[in-house]
């Protein structure tokens, strides 16, 4: 039942009107709620979870706001939600054509099937979409690339904003925990409360702190001995009593979170407040409805309760009225919420970060001060072992100063073997140092017959090089192992100075990428407060490059089904920027193939390759597209051509190949297999075409480069 007037057409309501009454009936029951005891929270503990999908990616403020109530009434344990589409996906596997299969057990039995209980009703989320034209030329842009435009050629383009409906289920509301018991526990330790550190005595929440210490904040904060809270329009600046005068650290950050709010509507920021809006207004009442939502989804987004103010209490009833009355009252109020509360969290988590990372490098000063105190460490690479009677015989004789003469005789100066180098010389049980002096040392064991393993002192450096130049493998000992995974986190670190690694899943996910030394793995998932929450674990492979393991976490990711695009909505096709040439003289039949081909096919795939189109051109005989890609120094490009099948009577098959053409050599440097048509193949076609001009170009800049054809030797037969 609706709260509010509204007129019909002869449709009935449309999804839109339907969302916005559960959402009313939502802020109704808990306003009155509150309105019988005002001290109650607008979250209880019990809700401070934030709403994520099920493929952990959480929900946006408007949405986060309406499903944290929704969980609460409804008691459910887990703030995760999904569409319909999504629950049946569990059931199948899909592969690069598209095609689907039972998901099925190690044996190839086929799992129960996941699915929405009986008599379960959803409830609506909003997502808007964007469509982005260019005001001169009409063509669409896609909305990433423009929100990287600066403001001014922002100015060029008209962005229509579309709010959609989609409806979703708790995962309380499926048969997942019976059917993926797997699953749903993962899920159960990823949702699980983790409440801030708050230093009670002092009333800290640290980010907070550092916001009003450091008066980062988009207007001054004040803290003043007095028993008043507000925001000065007039002043743009808050003012607070000392945290001293708070009962906990809970109720000064709401009491903060509510004023920071406030300030979200000057005129400099989303110009929310108005001069007429006074003490006692209608205008005014919304206003603290706004602060009132806004700040307690940003305690909630920290696991800190928020309790409604008490000089907002009044408006209690001036809210259930508004919301009765107009239908706009609840829509633009949420709009408001999300938007304010968006800068205060975007400002929060930026300090959090930035405390994290110093924390870090507090803790790498003091492991580097460590280290400097301590002595080189020094590793014992085997070049001999001898076990045979014939050849321990000899040594049996020699005296210390003989061996090691030996020693040095034996060693031939090869590289290091990494398989039998270990930081002990000792390795087994009666192992003792028969002799031994600054280069090298001879370990005898006297079981079995008694053995001798000569050993040569390499550096650590030694090893990292050895390691650099030829990898490890499964044999290679535990403590190259170490210096490996040393190697690694150091190379990981040094990159994620200049950039986080993370990836666009098809369905819109962000995830994070971090290596783990102790597991020796990339770990990927989402970033909290509380660090990564780790969704995925992939080995590292150390005889490929940091970079090249990214790439092929990236592939195994895209391909997995949980990441596939939950929701389809209308083509959002990227438009290239087509220069002059495009519009020649050339065959316009020829022309709009191609362009076709590429825009149904090719554009989603090739998004983050940085290929653009630069017209067209005659190769070898064929009417080509030409693809510049700015990512790659070097002047080399990409040729995409059609096959005709027969040339003398015009017919055109629907067969297309990707070359690479090097101008500066005139060469081409490989022509691809036929282009699959298929988008989720076509996205790596198009990377492994990526893949291949990179190393082309990489290969053809380096100089100075050691014996190629050496190590190409050494690694193939590795």
């Amino acid at each position: 039942m609706a709260y509010y007037k509204k007129n019909y057409n002869s449709d009935g309501q449309s999804a839109e009107d339907k969302a916005l009454d559960k959402f009313v009936e939502l802020m109704v029951e808990r306003i009155r709620t509150i309105q019988s005891d005002w001290k109650k929270p607008w979250f209880t503990e019990s809700a401070l979870k934030w709403p994520k999908n099920l493929s952990g990616r959480e929900y946006n403020g408007m949405n986060a706001l309406m499903l944290t109530f929704q969980a609460e009434k409804k008691g459910y344990k887990l703030p995760v939600w999904c569409t319909f589409d999504r629950v049946v996906g569990l059931n199948f596997n899909k592969d690069k054509e598209g095609k689907r299969s039972p998901v099925t057990n190690k044996n190839g039995e086929e799992l129960p099937h996941v699915g929405v209980n009986k008599g379960e009703r959803s409830f609506p989320v909003f997502i808007t979409t964007f469509t982005c034209i260019d005001k001169e030329t009409k063509e669409r842009v896609k909305y990433d690339d423009y929100k990287l435009l600066s403001n001014e050629e922002k100015q060029k383009i008209n962005v229509y904003p579309k709010l959609n409906v989609y409806n979703v289920f708790n995962v309380a509301q499926t048969n997942l925990q019976e059917a993926r018991p797997e699953l749903y526990a993962k899920l159960e330790e990823q949702n699980q409360l983790i409440r801030p550190e708050l230093r009670g005595g002092e009333n800290s929440f640290e980010p907070l702190d550092k916001m009003i210490k450091d008066q980062s904040w988009i207007c001054p904060i004040n803290l003043v001995h007095q028993d008043n809270a507000f925001y000065s329009i007039s002043k743009n600046e808050i003012t607070l009593p000392e945290k001293s005068q708070f009962i906990d650290a809970e109720s000064f950050a709401g009491t903060a979170f509510h004023e920071a709010i406030h300030s979200t509507g000057a005129e400099n920021q989303l110009g929310r407040l108005k001069p007429e809006g006074g003490f006692g207004s209608a205008e005014y009442a919304r206003e603290e409805l706004v602060a009132e939502l806004g700040s307690a989804l940003v305690a909630q987004r920290y696991g800190l309760v928020k309790h409604v103010k008490e000089d907002s209490a009044a408006y209690l009833k001036s809210w259930l009225d508004s919301l009765k009355e107009s239908p706009d009252f609840i829509k633009t109020t949420l709009v408001d919420v999300k938007k304010a509360s968006s800068i205060l969290t975007l400002k929060l988590d930026a300090i959090a970060e930035e405390l994290a990372q110093q924390k870090n490098e507090q803790h790498d000063e003091s492991n580097k001060n460590a280290v400097t105190t301590t002595k080189e460490p020094v590793y014992y690479a085997s070049v001999q072992y001898f076990q045979l009677v014939s050849d321990t015989e000899i040594f049996d004789k020699l005296t210390p100063e003989q061996m090691l003469q030996e020693a040095r005789n034996y060693d031939d100066g090869d590289a290091i073997n990494l398989d039998f180098t270990h930081k002990p010389p000792e390795l087994h049980r009666g192992d003792t140092i028969a002799a031994e002096d600054e280069h090298y040392a001879v370990v005898y064991n006297g079981t079995v017959g008694g053995t001798y393993n000569i050993l040569r002192k390499v550096s650590e450096q030694e090893v990292r090089d050895n390691i650099t130049r030829y990898g490890i493998n499964r044999d290679t000992s535990a403590d190259v192992n170490a210096v490996a995974c040393n190697m690694v986190a150091e190379e990981f670190e040094k990159m994620t100075q200049n950039r986080m690694p993370v990836i666009e899943m098809p369905n819109g996910n962000i995830l994070h990428i971090q290596y783990d030394k102790e597991k020796d793995t990339l770990d990927v998932g989402y970033v909290t407060n509380t660090g990564l929450n780790v969704m995925h674990s992939f080995p590292y492979d150390h005889d490929f490059s940091l970079d090249s393991n990214l790439e092929g976490v990236n592939e195994k990711l895209t391909e997995m089904l949980v990441y596939q695009a939950e929701i389809e909505t209308e083509p959002d096709y990227y438009v290239a920027e087509q220069p002059q040439s495009l519009n020649n003289d050339k065959s316009s039949n020829n022309r709009e193939a191609l362009d076709n081909f590429m825009t149904d096919v090719y554009w989603a795939a090739r998004r983050d390759n940085g290929f653009r189109m630069d017209g067209f051109e005659n190769y070898q005989g064929k009417e080509c597209l030409k693809l510049d890609n700015s990512d790659i120094q070097g002047s080399s490009y990409y040729l995409v051509s059609r096959q005709p099948a027969d040339a003398t009577k015009g017919e055109i098959l629907d067969k297309f190949f990707m070359h690479l053409y090097d101008p500066e050599t005139q060469q081409e440097v490989f022509t691809s297999r036929e282009m699959p048509h298929d988008r989720d193949s076509a996205y790596s076609f198009m990377r492994g075409g990526f893949k291949e001009l990179e190393d082309y170009e990489s290969g053809k800049q380096q100089d100075n480069q050691e014996n190629v054809e050496e190590e190409h030797h050494y690694r193939r037969g590795r």
